[in-house]
């Protein structure tokens, strides 16, 4: 599999969470949610489908993110381990308090963090962040964005952006193009 993309290309990857249960244990917080065993499922499923032969998610022009920046909620954390789990250490995971109720510029802030080795960063959030982002990255046009609009990210639904930039530095709202959304079943 080829990780390399094209001089001045970026993608980011945007994942919702997998279905996690409707409240949390007795005394516990919003933010120790963990998932249902569907949202453990799902999430396995979607790692098991990255570590697959072949183009990644059979989508040609797709690069497996080096570098997963992930909220520190249980559900996020339980869901990027099960996606990132299966191939064997390849991505590189941050976990951050401040993404649990992060708005979409203070997501991108933190991409801009990323250094330029990896040419995919994948993000494990919350909506309607998580929605907001990947809509926001989208330009004008760019298929899928109106679904976006419309249905936002389900649980365990990804979205992958191309960003026109040569540097994480650069990344900023608008000006991506779409190049995927993928959700449950995988």
């Amino acid at each position: 599999m080829d990780d390399r993309r094209p001089a001045g290309t970026r993608q980011l990857w945007i994942l919702r969470h997998a279905k996690a249960a409707a409240e949390p244990a007795a005394g516990g917080r919003d933010r120790d949610r963990p998932l249902t065993d569907q949202g453990r499922r799902d999430a396995a499923a979607l790692g098991a489908r990255l570590a697959a032969e072949g183009p990644v998610l059979d989508t040609p022009g797709l690069v497996l993110p080096g570098v997963a920046l992930v909220s520190a909620a249980a559900r996020t954390v339980e869901t990027a381990a099960l996606v990132c789990g299966g191939l064997g250490g390849r991505i590189r995971t941050h976990t951050y308090q401040s993404l649990y109720s992060a708005e979409p510029e203070t997501v991108l802030a933190y991409v801009r963090e990323v250094d330029d080795d990896p040419a995919a960063v994948l993000v494990v959030g919350h909506n309607p962040t998580m929605s907001h982002l990947a809509y926001d990255l989208a330009s004008e046009g760019s298929p899928g964005r109106a679904r976006l609009d419309s249905h936002g990210l389900a649980t365990c639904s990804l979205a992958v952006v191309d960003l026109a930039i040569g540097s994480w530095e650069d990344a900023a709202a608008d000006g991506g193009a779409l190049v995927g959304l993928f959700g449950p079943p995988y």
